[in-house]
């Protein structure tokens, strides 16, 4: 657990006494024994999902969530580390790593993923990126009938809603969705800084989701007048008085039920010990994410045959279910100290009139977006740079684990005691930075498995990092390319910026900053950057590596698809949030299809006859 200090409990009460932004929609304490369309999981994908399938009034859904409504610390963009290791947090490790992470503690990475109605939109980091062009022609290539670029950009046009007139009227984006996309409120002298060392190398300040992708990036979020707006607030806010939608919380999905007939009829699910089935009359729709859709369909008997029978499980389908996991390979050690800039510290998020201003005026430091500061995509020596494909990014952090005197930063990202103390203790209370570099499509693919056929067993998520080495050697160029930022330019040099020179357990026989010690440190303190998607890959039904066709609809069984990141054949380069939501939007328009009869009904006699949990438990 984060330690909640005295500091962090008055964020919680100064922002609960004041809050009034209706954050999380309203949730049903009723819910029938048949729905046209039951969603596993309303997070980024299935909230989306939910909400445009009941914009058709004769159409029901049932919306299950695991979690409960969001912690109203979730509105405030600097607090998102907060919620990390915190009910709205899942809280999931990896398996011990055989390549990596030796810098851990039993070499687990931590896996933060959301809880709670809004799922990972809740906790993630506000980016709106939507990955290159090429990355959605390479899918098409690949099988993915109908996810070419032409294909996905409308999806992500129908969702933005930009507020930044020169960006929302530049041809490359959208304007009245329902999802608020904006610029970064707060930034401090770290922003001007970073764009213009940029310059100096050669590269454009652009937007990132516009004509081209490479280049230092204007930073745009996931945020609605200074707070954040999640995929909840966004989609379900606007739905949740709808009669054809029930949003039930606290509701533990268990396995998808299956008839002999290999036809998906409905889902088990458990609240508060009392287990109970709904039928589905047209399909059910899993979005549980990455590791919690395959962890779903394996205990419902779809995966492959050896695993469930390993555990017990009759197997229905015999598919490729959990394979082909992928994450962005990053590292978050790459520190600086700037005398001449401002960071973001603790006692600025603790400060009661910066919270009175964020709550008054949506403005100040708290609306940061966590500290990012700016980003970047460039090119290593291995791509070519005439694709504008890049194959690296930086995200540039106005603070590090000595901002926040060891209290929540060294917490989240999984850091030891010892390496706190040797790496971060002499800076702190100094000014300091972060680099986050990534190397954006790793060639290493590892696995979610079941634990046991306990569905309340986490499943085990293998990210089998570095594999294929050559992703070491492209985290080393990335990580080379920050240390010459800072070393190398005369923006860096004016404000007095130098790299840390305490070194990292474990790689003290390496010159720092030598390609072996950047080697060395990103192998054994390797970051993921909270992005894994493909454990149920969609792609050509004929491959024998994807579990779902182009529509999403898993193989081999009817009435039963799969919408969330996990569908991604490879990963995207860039930040996997809005793509996510696309992927959603164009889900419910496939659905929508393959329902021509939605619109015939009498919508007020649908809707009498309710149950709820207590009535139904007692029938």
């Amino acid at each position: 657990m984060v330690f909640f200090t005295g500091k962090n409990a008055i964020i919680r009460l100064f922002y609960y006494a004041l809050a009034y932004t209706v954050y999380s929609p309203k949730c049903s304490e009723t819910f029938d024994q048949e729905y046209d369309y039951i969603v596993v999981g309303a997070g980024s994908a299935g909230s989306v999902v939910a909400s445009r399938l009941t914009e058709d009034p004769c159409v029901k859904v049932l919306l299950l969530e695991a979690g409960g409504k969001a912690d109203p610390l979730s509105e405030i963009p600097a607090a998102a580390f907060l919620l990390q290791l915190t009910d709205d947090d899942w809280q999931f490790k990896t398996t011990p790593q055989k390549r990596a992470a030796g810098g851990f503690q039993n070499r687990q990475l931590p896996v933060p993923r959301g809880k709670g109605i809004g799922g990972t939109s809740l906790i993630n980091f506000f980016m709106y990126v939507r990955g290159n062009r090429r990355d959605y022609e390479q899918w098409a290539k690949n099988g993915a009938k109908g996810w070419a670029w032409k294909d996905v950009f409308p999806y992500f046009l129908k969702s933005e809603d930009n507020t930044d007139p020169e960006i929302a009227n530049n041809g490359y984006h959208g304007k009245g969705g329902l999802l608020t996309v904006s610029n970064i409120q707060y930034n401090s002298t770290l922003m001007q800084t970073f764009i213009a060392a940029g310059k100096e190398l050669g590269f454009e300040h652009r937007d990132i989701n516009g004509e081209q992708q490479t280049g230092f990036s204007k930073l745009q979020g996931t945020i609605r007048k200074g707070k954040r707006c999640s995929t909840a607030k966004a989609f379900l806010v606007p739905a949740e008085d709808r009669p054809n939608l029930h949003i039930v919380s606290n509701a533990y999905a268990r396995k998808v039920l299956i008839s002999d007939q290999k036809v998906a009829t409905g889902v088990e699910f458990e609240i508060n010990g009392h287990v109970y089935t709904v039928k589905a009359k047209k399909e059910v729709i899993v979005s549980a994410g990455t590791f919690q859709s395959p962890q779903l369909l394996m205990l419902s008997g779809i995966g492959p045959k050896e695993h469930l029978r390993k555990f017990g499980i009759p197997v229905v389908a015999n598919l490729p279910v959990g394979d082909n996991l992928q994450d962005h390979v990053g590292t978050a050690s790459l520190n600086f100290e700037a005398k001449d800039a401002q960071s973001l510290l603790l006692g600025q998020v603790t400060n009661p009139f910066n919270l009175r201003e964020f709550i008054r005026n949506g403005t100040g430091p708290l609306t940061s977006f966590s500290g990012i500061e700016g980003m970047a995509y460039i090119n290593s020596k291995y791509q070519n740079p005439k694709l504008d494909w890049p194959d690296l990014e930086i995200h540039l952090a106005s603070g590090s684990p000595a901002s926040d005197y060891g209290q929540i930063l060294s917490d989240t990202v999984g850091m030891t005691s010892q390496v706190y103390r040797r790496v971060y203790a002499p800076y702190t209370g100094k000014n300091t930075f972060t680099f986050f570099p990534c190397y954006l499509r790793p060639k290493s693919k590892g696995t979610v498995r079941l634990h046991s056929a306990n569905p309340k067993d986490f499943p085990l998520i293998d990210p089998n990092l570095f594999q294929v080495e050559e992703d070491l050697d492209r985290l080393v160029e990335v990580m080379k390319a920050c240390v010459y930022l800072v070393e190398n330019t005369t923006a860096f040099q004016k404000i007095g910026a130098k790299m840390f020179q305490t070194k990292h357990p474990g790689c003290e026989q390496y010159k720092i900053y030598s390609d072996k010690y950047l080697r060395c440190l990103g192998r054994n303190y390797v970051f993921n950057l909270y992005h894994p998607v493909g454990t149920c890959k969609m792609g050509n039904p004929n491959d024998p590596t994807t579990v779902l066709d182009p529509e999403l609809k898993v193989k081999g069984i009817k009435n039963l698809r799969v919408v969330d990141g996990s569908v991604m054949p490879t990963i995207i380069s860039g930040n996997t949030n809005a793509p996510i939501i696309m992927i959603a939007e164009k889900a419910s328009d496939l659905i929508k299809k393959d329902n021509p009869d939605r619109k015939n009904c009498n919508p007020e006699e649908q809707y009498k006859k309710e149950y709820s949990w207590f009535d139904w438990f007692k029938k």
